[in-house]
């Protein structure tokens, strides 16, 4: 499998894809459940910055996203490092972000989002990039957490049932009187 992604990667510096300045790529990984890992790769000449915006969904109510993204600083050989990595997380439609993390290295950034809601997210990934392009992994844990209802919501619940099963049985009974 290595060979033939060299031989891709080859084939594409011969025929001049690679001089084409990639600098973004757009992802959608649908709805995300728990794990997610994948790599992402912009190849290019005289590449300076990147920004790749990777989307996704979350289906349960209230969900904590943990994860990270790991540069890689070499492929097949070829310098692909990155530096001063920057991550941000958004709601889609909303334009204010819901954490920033970043690494000056640009070895990578481990986040936690905790109690987001269900909906549409996006990630935006950026970065400066080596002259041949950039290179990372990156891994997404989605925890759902749980919201326990207090033991005197039940109680009181429970209470304002009785009340109204009262006034039902005193209407009936005045009724039928």
């Amino acid at each position: 499998m290595k060979k033939i992604i060299a031989l891709l990667f080859a084939a594409g510096l011969s025929l001049g894809v690679a001089h084409t300045p990639a600098k973004a790529s757009n992802f959608d990984l649908g709805t995300l459940s728990t794990d997610t890992t994948g790599f992402v790769a912009n190849f290019g000449s005289n590449i300076q910055t990147f920004t790749d915006s990777i989307y996704f969904s979350l289906a349960d109510v209230s969900s904590t996203l943990v994860g990270e993204i790991t540069d890689l600083s070499s492929i097949f050989g070829q310098v692909v490092d990155s530096l001063n990595f920057s991550l941000d997380l958004f709601k889609i439609g909303d334009d204010t972000t819901l954490g920033h993390y970043s690494d000056p290295s640009g070895t990578g950034i481990s986040f936690n989002y905790a109690d987001l809601a269900a909906g549409d997210y996006f990630f935006r990934i950026s970065g400066d990039s080596s002259p041949l392009g950039n290179a990372y992994n990156y891994s997404f844990n989605v925890k759902v957490t749980e919201t326990p209802i207090p033991p005197a919501l039940l109680l009181f619940g429970t209470a304002l049932g009785g009340m109204g099963l009262a006034a039902y049985r005193r209407r009936k009974a005045a009724s039928q009187a």
